[in-house]
């Protein structure tokens, strides 16, 4: 990623948060009272467009949990500010989170031919600064850690999330949510856009923003939004010695939804959806010589369900559709379905549910794209006082247009949490992977097993 674009990035996300900041000392000054509580802000998805479905979930699902549970692995962004947890700066609170972990996985490179056993050591920090005002609210956020492969070096990966997110409340029926963010990531092991003969993950770099204009007409609510991000890659090195060139991947893709939901009843809502997006890529032509801008639309409708402290969530059904500046390319689309529940059978006890369809962007050479489904289910007891056990259960497909290619992964994972002070959190977990496709030796299988030990505070 070119490094003049790289910093302009950097200064526009610190601009959006120095902004929040200088509002942040305004509104204390007016206010000077603590009181409001902020729901935690969830890391941005691939694109735009998953990003406003996500969001919007996230928005309109209440959030349950028992008194302790935690999930899998507890994160700072994951706490509240009401637990006790923090430190105080003034009409702020400053959480943080420091987590060491060590693994042990029998296929590294998620490959059936080259199966290698590794010891891996991660190290996480997360830092929260959370407003606790009567009016308003700005988060912001950073997320870091690092891997080390004792065998495979080569492996070793760094990544990091900042987010800046300011909430206005402009009147009491109408609120301005703005959002900022930026990400370092890897592609994964056995993605099936990462080069089989690349000897090093390849660096990801995600630039984020987005606005959200809600307005609440009695029991109608509208949310108008739009999104922007771009995706960089870096070059990929390869076993025979060359480099592969990936700047025929980055892309920009800008986003827009308009949300209208009525509650028929408090316990019940329905709503519609209309969603557009455009992705255009740096480079109009890519390695394989197609053309891959594209636009898609989208339109939904759904329910959301509001029993408090049992069950809340949405269901929606639509139709997305994706079209191609290269005319040899058909069409992609598809009937979506989109689902987010949370149920809390008891006080101990909760299970979360996720349906999604999304359409996905590939540069494989014959391929306009993919329609990729997704279902999940999580659960989380706390079994004592002091021990939490948690299991999760994962599937997506992705199914690949005008090629013979589809693709199913597979994710179990079960975990323990044993609480050994108010700070201080032992954790143990084993997750088994296995990944099925329809091409000659792309299947495999890894199994991981791993112990954390966190400190939160």
């Amino acid at each position: 990623m070119p490094t003049k674009q790289r910093v302009a990035k950097w200064v526009i996300c610190g601009a959006i948060c120095a902004a929040g900041l200088s509002f942040a000392q305004a509104q204390e000054t007016v206010s000077g009272v603590v009181l409001a509580e902020n729901q935690p802000v969830p890391p941005p998805p691939e694109s735009v467009a998953s990003q406003i479905a996500a969001e919007d979930a996230a928005q309109n699902l209440a959030q349950i949990s028992p008194p302790r549970a935690q999930g899998n692995i507890p994160t700072a962004n994951a706490r509240e500010i009401d637990d006790g947890r923090g430190l105080r700066l003034r009409s702020f609170v400053l959480t943080s989170l420091y987590e060491a972990g060590a693994d042990y996985t029998d296929n590294v490179f998620a490959s059936s031919t080259n199966q290698r056993s590794d010891r891996i050591y991660t190290l996480n920090t997360s830092l929260a600064l959370q407003s606790d005002w009567v009016r308003h609210s700005l988060r912001l956020s950073l997320d870091g850690a690092r891997t080390f492969f004792e065998k495979n070096p080569s492996e070793n990966t760094v990544t990091f999330n900042t987010q800046a997110q300011l909430r206005l409340d402009i009147k009491r029926d109408t609120t301005l949510n703005l959002r900022t963010g930026f990400i370092l990531d890897q592609e994964a092991r056995g993605s099936v856009d990462l080069n089989a003969n690349a000897t090093s993950p390849t660096d990801i770099y995600r630039f984020n923003a987005s606005a959200a204009l809600n307005k609440r007409f009695n029991r109608m609510a509208v949310r108008l939004r739009g999104g922007f991000q771009s995706n960089e890659y870096d070059d990929t090195p390869l076993s025979n010695g060359t480099i592969e060139d990936n700047s025929d991947r980055n892309n920009y893709e800008a986003s827009t939804a308009l949300r209208v939901g009525y509650d028929v009843s408090p316990r019940l809502g329905v709503f519609s959806e209309l969603t557009y997006a455009k992705t255009v890529y740096d480079r109009q032509v890519d390695n394989n010589g197609d053309v891959r801008g594209s636009q898609s639309y989208g339109a939904n409708a759904g329910v959301t369900v509001e029993f408090s402290g049992l069950l809340n969530g949405e269901f929606s059904v639509g139709y997305r559709q994706a079209t191609f500046e290269d005319a040899s390319f058909s069409d992609v689309d598809a009937l979506v379905a989109n689902a987010a529940f949370t149920w809390a059978p008891s006080q101990l006890t909760v299970v979360t549910a996720n349906l999604s369809t999304d359409l996905g962007q590939t540069t494989l050479s014959g391929s306009s794209g993919s329609v990729q489904r997704t279902a999940s289910i999580g659960v989380t007891h706390a079994w004592r006082e002091n021990i939490d056990l948690n299991a999760r259960a994962s599937v997506n497909y992705e199914d690949f247009n005008e090629i013979s290619l589809n693709e199913t992964t597979y994710n179990l994972s079960f975990g323990i949490d044993y609480e050994l002070g108010r700070n201080m959190t032992l954790g143990a977990r084993y997750q088994y992977q296995k990944f099925d496709s329809n091409a000659a030796g792309a299947d495999y299988d890894v199994n991981t097993v791993g112990v954390r030990l966190t400190y939160a505070d």
